[in-house]
């Protein structure tokens, strides 16, 4: 029996060595104890200069402004540096455009897009700003709903917003890039509640997730100058509450939301092996999946995760997510792994972390990792349920390869999980222990 789990094992281990991409979760953002990471997140963008913009719903502690009588709570939106530290506007409680000054209090943050020429668009409310990304000040404002919260907006290669409501039945309207001039409509009548949609460069293909549809509807039209119609749907058993691009518009990533925003139509069609809390890469040319980023949890994966925003650091190699009703940090980060090569490898923004050797082991191994600048360096090993049972390294070590043993008598067969943590960039391993 154990020549056979031994076998299992290295096959399983040989598939994950050659496997060339994959993201792994590098805690929660800014950090893991940030105050805004209550079960709220709401919002995510990323700049051209690659800060990291969110909103949260709840109202953050200590993000208060006073009214004339007294210190009220605000959504205030936060902006930080990729390396965690905020910066100097942020946190931002009031927005002026036009001489007039609309505060955050009260008006949840229902979504963030990055514009065509690199500011921000905050959809707070039934209002949607625009914000210079190298100042945090307001740039435009409009109100496409008189009553209704709007969901996170849509832009295409041209610079115009597309913008909708989160409840149903009402349009998803067209500004120009200054949020000046009403160029239109989509639909008359959107088709389920909504938090996100996204557009085609071109502006003529329109992706809608309503995520009570249980698919993404598709709108689309031959050219600027003709209407749009509902062309297709896509993505069966996707309750999707998130979309973004890639950077090069070549994937759409999608969210496959929590089951609890509507029933399950009964289209045949209808799949319902997606993971709940993943986001999906979805290329619409082929119309195949081709990378996904999975949840990390605290402990049990819960049902009522709710992915609510994703963008990309300018480089495409890290991800900052942002969840509801979490129950974790809601701001979370991922890395992109490149080069695992053959001997399993693993490199993440220059930082390398090697497979032990030998692995399965018994009972000792070589981990080695390689720092391409000096830090302050852990590396720890944990079990499958997250307890941590051994720490190798916890000091400041300087740039070069490092090698460490790790002695597994007093622990039981099976599978841990080690960590190497330096300078904000996390890399997560996995060996097996066979007595």
């Amino acid at each position: 029996m154990k020549k056979i789990f031994t076998l299992i094992t290295l096959m399983v281990l040989v598939m994950i060595s050659t496997s060339y991409s994959q993201w792994v979760y590098s805690g929660g953002f800014p950090s893991e104890t940030f105050a805004g990471n209550n079960p709220g997140g709401h919002a995510v963008a990323v700049d051209p200069d690659g800060k990291i913009w969110i909103g949260n719903y709840y109202n953050v502690t200590g993000d208060t402004i006073f009214n004339g009588t007294s210190w009220v709570a605000s959504r205030a939106i936060h902006v930080f540096n990729p390396d965690g530290s905020e910066v100097s506007f942020s946190p931002i409680m009031t927005i002026t455009v036009g001489g007039v000054t609309d505060s955050l209090i009260g008006f949840t943050n229902r979504g963030m897009r990055t514009a065509a020429d690199g500011n921000i668009l905050v959809t707070n409310g039934n209002r949607l700003h625009k914000i210079n990304y190298l100042t945090g000040e307001g740039m435009a404002k409009v109100v496409p709903d008189p009553v209704n919260s709007g969901t996170a907006a849509a832009v295409d290669e041209l610079g115009n917003v597309y913008i909708a409501t989160v409840a149903p039945g009402n349009p998803i309207k067209i500004y120009s890039p200054d949020l000046s001039l009403y160029l239109g409509n989509v639909t008359d009548v959107s088709v389920g509640y909504s938090r996100s949609f996204e557009v085609s460069a071109d502006g003529n293909t329109v992706y809608w997730a309503g995520y009570t549809n249980n698919k993404v509807y598709v709108y689309s039209r031959p050219d600027e100058f003709s209407p749009y119609a509902l062309a297709d749907s896509v993505l069966f058993g996707f309750e999707c509450e998130s979309f973004t691009w890639s950077n090069d518009r070549s994937l759409l990533w999608a969210s496959c939301g929590s089951d609890l925003g509507g029933l399950p139509n009964q289209d045949p069609d209808h799949v319902t092996s997606w993971t709940v809390g993943t986001w999906y890469a979805w290329n619409p040319v082929t119309n195949e999946m081709v990378d996904s980023i999975n949840t990390v949890y605290n402990a049990v994966p819960r049902e009522d995760l709710r992915p609510r925003g994703l963008d990309f650091s300018p480089d495409g190699l890290t991800a900052y997510v942002t969840y509801f009703g979490a129950g974790m940090p809601c701001f979370r980060k991922y890395d992109k792994t490149v080069n695992v090569d053959e001997e399993g490898q693993t490199v993440v923004n220059g930082y390398a972390l090697s497979q032990n050797y030998p692995n399965p082991f018994n009972p000792t191994t070589k981990i080695s990792f390689e720092l391409p600048v000096s830090g302050y360096t852990t590396l720890k090993v944990y079990d499958m349920l997250g307890t941590e049972v051994a720490t190798l390294v916890q000091n400041e070590l300087t740039t070069g390869t490092h090698s460490v043993n790790f002695n597994a008598a007093n622990l039981a067969s099976g599978t841990y999980v080690y960590q190497l943590n330096v300078n904000g960039t996390r890399i997560t391993n996995k060996m097996v222990l066979l007595k």
